[in-house]
Parts: structure tokens; C-alpha cells; sequence
């Protein structure tokens, strides 16, 4: 995929805050590397998470697309998970084959992990991110997409251009979300967007 690398080459990173972090560039272009091995032969639907998260410094199996044994508690995949498949899910590599197998796809909007930012430097990240965000968007060829995270969303939107039908729904990081989370992820998967 070109867009990787693009973001591989630093094509779009000179004003971001972050381009001067060896931590933060480690941890994209490790994360970069697992996305690459998921990339379903069609995409039906794009799901587009806020950022790796920055635990991945500590914990590699804390990234989305890391295998493994153990499906982490309060992870994203643990909360697709009832909703995308009706089967059981035991292990993240199971989850990650018929997440692949259905069609599914995730990306970031921002490459490199922005949860411990002050709010300030989030913005610039995210601004600064738009750029690979529009062109793998529009590189990508999906059905539907479904942005998670409505906060980053709302700071991204206006870089972007979403000549196409999406979704928005909130992270699920506390009660309140998880359940916004859940109602409408399974309403973007029933809906026509």
C-alpha cells in the first residue's frame, strides 16, 4: 500500500509534534508493519480508530492487530466482538482471521499514538495526520466506513475529504460509551450509510 509508504518516508511529518519522538515513530512504524498482514482482498468495511495506543511502547500485544492468545479487556476487539460475530471468539488470532475473512479492515487517523498528548499537541497531531488520513481513504477501495472516536473526529473532519458514506461512533472507554459504542456500531452494520 503506497499510503504506508508514504507515512514510512516521513512524506507529510515535518510540522507534527510528534515527528521529533523516536518512541512515537517506533511505535508507528511497528504498528504500520502489523496492518499490512490484515488487509482483507475486499474491503467492506473500513473501520477508522483515533491512534495506536501509546501502551504499545510496553505492551506489544496492546495494538489492535497484535496477535495472541488473549483478547484484552476493554480493548476494541473486545467490545467488536459480540456485535461483529455470533460465534465464540477465544483468541485475538482467531478474532483477527475472521475479522480479515469478513471484509473488515482497521486504520488510524493519526499513525502515531496521540493518548498521552495534552489536548493541544492532540490537535496538531490529528491536523497534521490529515494528510495521509485523506489519501488512504481515498486509496482504499470499502463499502462503508465507521470512525471511532467522535472528539478526534470532530477536530479531523474539516482536513478531510468524505466524499463518501461513514459513520461516527464513540470509543468505548467508559460505561456511558460502551454502550453508545455498541448501539451504533450495530446500527452502522445494519444501516445503509
Amino acid at each position: 500500500m503506497n499510503i504506508i509508504l508514504h507515512v514510512l518516508s516521513n512524506k507529510y511529518c515535518s510540522g507534527c509534534p510528534l515527528f521529533e519522538s523516536k518512541e512515537h515513530i517506533y511505535v508507528r512504524n511497528e504498528t504500520l508493519k502489523l496492518n499490512v498482514k490484515y488487509v482483507p482482498d475486499t474491503i467492506k468495511i473500513l473501520f477508522v480508530a483515533e491512534s495506536p495506543p501509546w501502551t504499545f511502547t510496553n505492551d506489544r500485544t496492546a495494538y489492535f492487530y497484535a496477535s495472541g492468545e488473549k483478547i484484552a479487556y476493554g480493548g476494541l476487539a473486545y467490545y467488536m466482538i459480540p456485535i461483529l460475530f455470533k460465534e465464540k471468539i477465544t483468541t485475538k488470532e482467531l478474532f483477527l482471521q475472521n475479522f480479515k475473512e469478513s471484509g473488515f479492515y482497521l486504520i488510524d487517523m493519526v499513525k502515531c499514538p496521540i493518548n498521552k498528548l495534552t489536548k493541544v499537541e492532540k490537535e496538531k497531531a490529528i491536523k497534521s495526520c490529515a494528510k495521509y488520513l485523506n489519501e488512504e481513504l481515498h486509496s482504499l477501495n470499502f463499502g462503508k466506513a465507521i470512525f471511532i472516536g467522535k472528539s478526534s473526529f470532530r477536530i479531523i473532519k474539516n482536513h478531510l475529504n468524505l466524499d463518501f458514506n461513514y459513520a461516527v461512533i464513540p470509543f468505548p472507554r467508559f460505561k456511558k460509551n460502551v454502550e453508545e459504542f455498541k448501539k451504533g456500531l450495530m446500527e452502522a452494520l445494519t444501516v445503509k450509510l
